[in-house]
């Protein structure tokens, strides 16, 4: 062997034993491989976090997941191609005789008449049908329930758009009621201790509250969370009458909100959401805040001949002259806002608000203003209506005695 060569040493592989490790026998991962291995991880932190959301809403509103709720749910997705808004044609009741009550419920038409309940979908399906006795038919509804009683009866019923789901009866006659889209309802009834009371009822029908009051009430409404109501009654002391407000948060026996005002007689008080209240009186409208302070303030300079509110906001039809039959039309937005004020020289006997759209029912026409522009657009429709409520933009329908037709602005 030549000295100068180097020796080379040469490392064999033997059964059993491993090769030391370096640098050469290091594999980095592919760019997939990478991608993939985050993707894995990112879904389990999501996964997990879904899984404790569901457990904390469970836990914190237990009484979403009631078995009236998931059945409701349930029956909507089955029937959901009934809620798609079309160019339904009319929605007639079955029961044709007596007195009736006609009102938008959850997109459709509910109908509470002599011979019972009927609720139709938005394409004229009809869900409900109950049976049951009324003299004098009364309903409210919520997005949530429907709240239909015998109006100065005992009597009432809870139902939603496929069940009756509770029927209840009062120890003295119902005066009014009002719903709440959290499920909360409160009737007003009478008493042999005070002048009237209201009773609270929660999602789940249980009575909660009672409140008993020295006036006599005149309106109730629950706030859309269901955490507050606003009581509206009249009194009168010497000769002179007053109109009693009191807001009271729900579990609460004193008022957060008492207002007292001198020489009015009430008429309705609203919420138009958690936060605002309106409050009509035969002399003005005015919309106030929960924290007492007041927001809008309209003296009339008429009498109010019609009135909505809902949670876009507040409108009303003043009557300024009965001999010219000239009437003034005040529109405000739900915080109190005025976003409108006109003249309408025709008689109303019926008013809906849809956004900034107000609808008139006049004579045998519909009249339609949009706020924004004061562009007035009327359609023709038949004598005999009796009121009217929007269901969309441009979309209204109006009723009539067991029947409601479906009409559309271009």
């Amino acid at each position: 062997m030549n000295p100068e060569e180097k020796q080379v040493t040469a490392l064999v592989a033997v059964e059993g034993e491993e090769l030391p490790a370096g640098k050469g026998s290091e594999q980095k991962d592919g760019y997939w491989a990478r991608v993939a291995s985050r993707y894995t991880v990112v879904w389990r932190v999501l996964l997990v976090a879904l899984l404790l959301f569901a457990v904390l809403f469970m836990l914190l509103f237990s009484r979403a997941f009631t078995y009236d709720s998931v059945l409701c749910f349930f029956k909507d997705i089955q029937t959901v191609s009934a809620f798609i808004p079309s160019d339904y044609d009319t929605v007639s009741a079955t029961f044709e005789e007596g007195e009736h009550t006609a009102l938008s419920y959850r997109g459709g038409v509910a109908f509470v008449n002599a011979g019972g309940i009927e609720v139709y979908s938005p394409d004229g399906r009809r869900l409900l049908d109950v049976s049951r006795d009324f003299a004098t038919p009364r309903a409210v509804a919520s997005r949530k329930y429907l709240v239909a009683y015998d109006g100065g009866g005992k009597t009432f019923s809870v139902t939603n758009s496929y069940a009756e789901l509770f029927r209840g009866e009062t120890e003295f006659p119902i005066y009014g009621a009002e719903a709440s889209d959290s499920g909360h309802f409160a009737l007003i009834t009478g008493s042999d201790a005070v002048l009237s009371q209201i009773l609270l009822y929660d999602n789940n029908f249980n009575l909660i509250q009672r409140f008993g009051r020295a006036s006599a009430t005149v309106g109730i409404s629950l706030s859309d969370n269901g955490k507050r109501i606003a009581i509206v009654g009249v009194s009168a002391s010497e000769g002179t009458v007053r109109t009693v407000l009191d807001v009271y948060r729900l579990g609460e026996s004193n008022p957060q909100i008492s207002l007292a005002f001198e020489g009015e007689i009430p008429l309705s008080v609203d919420f138009t959401n958690n936060k605002n209240i309106f409050v009509l009186t035969d002399k003005a409208l005015r919309c106030y805040e929960i924290n007492g302070d007041i927001s809008a303030e309209l003296f009339s300079d008429g009498e109010p001949v019609a009135y909505t509110v809902n949670n876009d906001g507040a409108a009303l039809v003043l009557e300024t002259d009965k001999i010219a039959a000239t009437h003034r039309v005040v529109v405000f937005d739900k915080k109190g806002e005025q976003v409108y004020d006109g003249e309408f020289d025709r008689d109303v006997t019926a008013i809906s608000l849809y956004e900034e759209e107000i609808y008139l029912l006049a004579g045998t026409d519909v009249v339609c203003i949009d706020a924004r522009n004061q562009k007035q657009s009327v359609i023709a429709v038949e004598s005999g209506a009796t009121d009217l409520f929007a269901v969309d933009a441009g979309q209204i329908r109006v009723v009539y005695p067991a029947k409601a037709v479906y009409l559309q602005f271009k």
